[in-house]
Parts: C-alpha cells; sequence; structure tokens
C-alpha cells in the first residue's frame, strides 16, 4: 500500500494528525483522553521530542512537535501502538484488525519561523469549529474554547497548569520578553480566530508535504527529496515530489501550443505575454528539481518575487481564461505523457 512521503532530521517541526477508522470516534470517556495524553509525554520524553501545542478531539488529534532527532515515525508509531493495544484491551475489542486510527498518520513537515503561529492557532481553534459551535455567541464560544480540557490552550494563556512534561514556551517565546505579556498577546492571536474566518494554513501545503516559504520548500525538496532512494511503498510520493522538467522543454510544449518560438518566452517584452505567464506558472510547478525559483527567475529576467507574482496571476487567470486554461491542459497532456503518468 502507498505511503505519504516523510522528511525526517533532527530538529524538523511537524503537524501530525489522524482520524478515527472510518470517523469512528477515538475518545469515547474522559480516561481516552488521558491515556493518549500520557502515552505522549511518555514517547515524547523517550524519543527527544518537544510537544509544541495538541488537541484532541473526540474522532482525532492534532500535534505540532519538533524533533530533535530524525525520528519521527519511530516516535509516532511507539505512541499510536502502545495507545491503541491498551484502548483495545481496556475496552475489549475482540475483532481481528482492532483499528483504532484510519490509516497511517499524517504528518506536515513546516517551517516553524515562518507558519508554526498558524498552525498552532489552526490546532488550539478546533473545538470551537464545531457544527454545535457554529452559530453560538462570541461568549459562549469563547468559554467553550478556553475552558476544552484536551487541548494545550488553557496551558499556553495561563488558564491550567497543563501536563507535566508539557512547556508552553515552545509557542510563546516569540510573543514577547516576559511570560504575562505572552500569554496576551498570544490568546489574542488565536482568539482572533473567533471574530472572523481564517484562512487555513494547510491549504498552502506544497504537495500535501511541506509548509513554508518558497525558499525553505526548495532547500529541503533538494537536501531530502532529490538526494535520497525512496522505501518502495513511498515510491509514488518520492515520484510526484522528485518529478521535474527542465525548463527549455517545458517552453518548447508551450511554444508548440501557442504557435510561437521558445525562446521569445524567456524574453522582457515580447509579445507572447499569455504564453509566457503560462510557461512562468508551468516552471513554478514542474521544473524545481531540475532548478531553485532563483535560478528560473533568472531565466526569465526577473526578481523572485517576481517570478511568484507572475505565478500567481496566472493561477488566478486559469480559473477564468477558457482559452489559456485550454493551452494549459496540452501543455500538461505532454508533461504526463513525459513523465509516464
Amino acid at each position: 500500500m502507498a505511503r505519504p512521503l516523510r522528511i525526517e532530521y533532527a530538529g524538523a517541526c511537524y503537524h501530525v494528525m489522524n482520524r478515527g477508522n472510518r470517523r469512528q470516534p477515538v475518545f469515547t470517556a474522559r480516561r481516552d483522553y488521558e491515556l493518549f495524553l500520557e502515552r505522549l509525554g511518555l514517547f515524547s520524553r523517550q524519543f527527544d521530542v518537544r510537544i509544541l501545542c495538541y488537541c484532541c478531539m473526540p474522532n482525532h488529534f492534532h500535534l505540532y512537535l519538533r524533533t530533535e532527532q530524525a525520528n519521527l515515525s519511530r516516535f509516532m508509531q511507539s505512541l499510536l501502538t502502545s495507545f491503541t493495544v491498551t484502548l483495545n484491551r481496556r475496552q475489549r475489542r475482540q475483532h481481528s484488525s482492532g483499528h483504532v486510527f484510519q490509516g497511517r498518520f499524517k504528518a506536515h513537515l513546516v517551517e516553524n519561523e515562518t507558519y508554526g503561529p498558524e498552525v498552532s492557532r489552526y490546532i488550539h481553534l478546533n473545538p470551537v469549529r464545531t457544527k454545535a459551535l457554529g452559530q453560538a455567541s462570541l461568549p459562549a464560544r469563547r468559554q467553550a474554547l478556553r475552558s476544552f480540557a484536551w487541548s494545550s490552550y488553557a496551558a499556553c494563556i495561563g488558564l491550567l497548569p497543563g501536563p507535566s512534561w508539557f512547556d508552553p514556551a515552545g509557542v510563546l517565546s516569540d510573543w514577547g520578553s516576559r511570560r504575562r505579556v505572552q500569554m496576551r498577546r498570544y490568546r489574542e492571536y488565536v482568539e482572533e480566530g473567533l471574530l472572523r474566518e481564517l484562512d487555513n494554513p494547510l491549504d498552502r501545503l506544497d504537495g500535501q508535504i511541506m509548509l513554508g516559504t518558497e525558499g525553505f520548500i526548495d532547500r529541503m525538496r533538494r537536501a531530502y527529496v532529490l538526494t535520497r532512494s525512496a522505501d518502495r511503498r513511498e515510491q509514488p510520493a518520492f515520484d510526484r515530489a522528485r518529478r521535474s522538467v527542465s525548463v527549455d522543454v517545458l517552453a518548447g510544449w508551450v511554444a508548440a501550443v501557442y504557435g510561437c518560438r521558445p525562446e521569445r518566452l524567456f524574453a522582457l517584452g515580447d509579445s507572447d505575454r499569455q504564453a509566457r505567464r503560462l510557461l512562468m506558472y508551468g516552471a513554478c510547478l514542474y521544473c524545481r528539481g531540475a532548478e531553485s525559483l532563483s535560478s528560473l527567475a533568472g531565466r526569465f529576467g526577473v526578481s523572485l518575487s517576481g517570478l511568484t507574482m507572475a505565478r500567481d496571476r496566472a493561477e488566478q487567470a486559469l480559473r477564468r481564461d477558457k482559452t489559456m486554461s485550454q493551452a494549459w491542459s496540452l501543455v500538461q497532456q505532454r508533461y504526463h505523457a513525459a513523465s509516464g503518468l
């Protein structure tokens, strides 16, 4: 069975989550939550993993953590196996599989300096993103958020001490020099989500693997994807992450669709603007295994921000411009044929 791609290294930060098998409840009683948090503390100490924040909902959990060693998979396997075995024994589940969770956990590598606060806020707001609280008053939602027992939020804002193994400093350290100020600022930041709809940071994942700036994603791709072999079960995910063509080959495909010369697509001020914009969009998607974004920007004679702005404009245009969308479909057909997809 295919597995999601794992990038592991010392000092890496991850958003980790898993759901109950068939979306069924995982935690059905207080002692189930307590068991999970007890094992989380036990194995985080054993594997030298720092839990930055957590939230356990009835049918799923979220963790934001940092691994001091390259051992995320071993840590999570130990945690989930121990929890599942004990939970099955308690509930006397006799069926053959004994599955509590729906499959292998999801783990997203996060550039902590840039996206860590958004990820922790997303996790901590889980208790109020429910149908039951969707139409509740602001005071009711605030009370539900602050009083939720199975989240690290109350510990982070000083309402409860939290488990002995949990240190809120991992979330609070960037919010001021004094702990009381840190707690207040972080509380205001999180509870902004009670006042307006916030973007989900996980919607910005690159390839369902990484959350970070373009530079971070390029570094991770080159250091941990392009230079290593894959486990057989991870091969499909590796292939997706490593799939790349040269920008010159891509330019040839775009030029063939638009009936122009490929070299014209790299020249500033030329007439084939839509074709050039489409090439810049495609280069950001399909050429990053061969070249960094900075290198690609140089090929087009623009800055890195100029390239990413052109990519974003092209993405918007593809939603409303039928001609451009059809051209992109033809380019994708050539790409998929060349990639054996």
